[in-house]
């Protein structure tokens, strides 16, 4: 790669020297002077696009794009040599973004043919020579497509080590904690079932009680189950069974008649025992062959580690966006950890990290996923979560920390307490947006005093 980019540096160099002077000041003029309507003409034309407006349509996304986009046209086609190499490390920036938001290569393409479109009317109604039009022209589009070939390359490089590190994710969830995950998941399923039979034999319907595919087990299975067995066939018969449960159980549920008659009951009851026993036992199938692997997990705490911070994240975003579900984050500290650490040394500062995590484990649904993020700082995605869950799941962690007593090597006790900031998604695709912003909140807390939940909200 870096060889590449020497490359795309000095042909780059080699564009601006080779250009007349005059035409690369014109160019720049006409940049300056017509980026912002071009901006907003390449989105009225891309957004044409269903592919584009899955990605593009959020109004927070849409407003920056344009900017940015404006800018971009103005830099690209006013860069002077000596400005090459930081031109070259934004399109690699921009790559970045684009991969990890998941805007697929082809629509990254189009924009640009889209643009130089753009960019030929608008030259040609300029008030110079023939020739002059014809240069800068060629500079202009020549000077785009150095930017773009740079950006797809990067954009890529990017995209193939994202393949690798889902790939690699999928591994690592399938092997990692294996049989305790099986247990605790069917466990988790027949407490849903045994609680669903009371309420069908004491009141004669489900009651409250949610559709199997919003129980702790279905959304286990839903944001995590689902992928880490990705193209097991069984994996697929726990999905339709699910579905074609809760379309029963909906019916059942809004049905006028509702279960008045013993023989709906039992005939309701022998269809949830035995749907929920043949997801049981085609779990088991797919946990059978799993054993213990640990790439990808923090050795201290147990907890997954940055590694797949990108891979779940983009996920669970087109999931939210996609299901028109709910999805926060929490970003967690310490507080007064590095004190604590200097104070009575690492071990101590460890066996400290290993209890708030243990607290998470314990106090998080198994749907969510807990990060080390960091020293002593964690994250907390929740998926499928509003405001009020986020808030609640927030404080009952930091109340479950509260409670932690740690001896020092002297006998004396340790208080620990946390520091937590939330936000909320908004529909930004990019997730390091919504990383920033609970960030931002976790600052607030701290502000406020430590050992509190704060909820970004725009005055934050």
């Amino acid at each position: 790669m870096e060889t590449y980019l020497q490359k795309m540096k000095d042909e780059w160099a080699q564009l601006i020297g080779d250009t007349d002077p005059q035409v690369r000041l014109l160019a720049a003029e006409i940049a300056g002077e017509h980026a912002k309507v071009l901006s907003q003409e390449f989105y009225s034309v891309v957004l044409s696009d269903s592919q584009a407006a899955d990605f593009l349509t959020n109004d927070q996304v849409e407003r920056q794009l344009k900017t940015a986009l404006q800018q971009w046209i103005i830099d690209v086609l006013s860069c002077p040599v000596e400005g090459v190499e930081q031109q070259i490390q934004v399109q690699q920036r921009v790559a970045d973004v684009h991969a990890r938001i998941g805007i697929p290569v082809d629509l990254v393409e189009m924009g640009f043919r889209v643009l130089k479109k753009l960019l030929f009317p608008v030259i040609g109604a300029s008030q110079h020579s023939a020739d002059l039009k014809l240069g800068i022209y060629h500079f202009a589009i020549n000077s785009i497509d150095l930017a773009m070939e740079v950006m797809s390359r990067a954009f890529i490089f990017s995209e193939n080590s994202a393949a690798k590190e889902d790939e690699n994710y999928r591994i690592f969830s399938l092997m990692e904690n294996a049989e305790e995950e099986k247990e605790r998941q069917i466990a988790s399923l027949l407490s849903w079932e045994m609680d669903l039979i009371y309420k069908v034999m004491l009141d004669s319907g489900p009651g409250n009680s949610l559709p199997l595919g919003q129980s702790d087990f279905g959304l286990w299975f839903n944001h995590k189950g689902r992928h880490y067995f990705s193209g097991i066939a069984e994996a697929g018969h726990i999905s339709r069974l699910i579905i074609e449960f809760d379309d029963a159980f909906r019916a059942v549920r809004h049905s006028p008649q509702g279960m008045n008659t013993r023989q709906q009951r039992v005939n309701f009851i022998l269809q949830t025992r035995n749907t929920l026993s043949q997801i049981a036992t085609l779990l088991r199938e797919l946990f059978e062959e799993v054993s213990r692997h640990e790439v990808g997990m923090d050795v201290l705490t147990r907890l997954l580690n940055r590694r797949f911070l990108p891979t779940i994240f983009k996920r669970e975003i087109a999931h939210a966006g996609r299901a028109g579900t709910p999805m926060s984050v929490l970003l967690i500290d310490v507080d007064k950890f590095k004190q604590i650490n200097d104070t009575w040394g690492h071990n101590t500062g460890d066996e400290i990290l290993r209890k708030v995590a243990g607290a998470f484990y314990e106090h998080v649904r198994t749907s969510d996923f807990v990060f080390r993020y960091g020293g002593d700082e964690f994250l907390i995605i929740l998926t499928e979560a509003n405001e009020a869950d986020t808030l609640r799941i927030a404080e009952r962690v930091r109340s479950r920390v509260e409670k932690i007593k740690v001896s020092a090597p002297n006998g004396e006790t340790i208080s620990l307490s946390l520091s937590i900031g939330a936000a909320m998604f908004s529909g930004h695709p990019d997730y390091e947006r919504l990383i920033q912003l609970a960030d931002e909140a976790l600052y607030g807390a701290k502000r406020r005093g430590r050992n509190c939940v704060e909820l970004w909200k725009a005055s934050c």
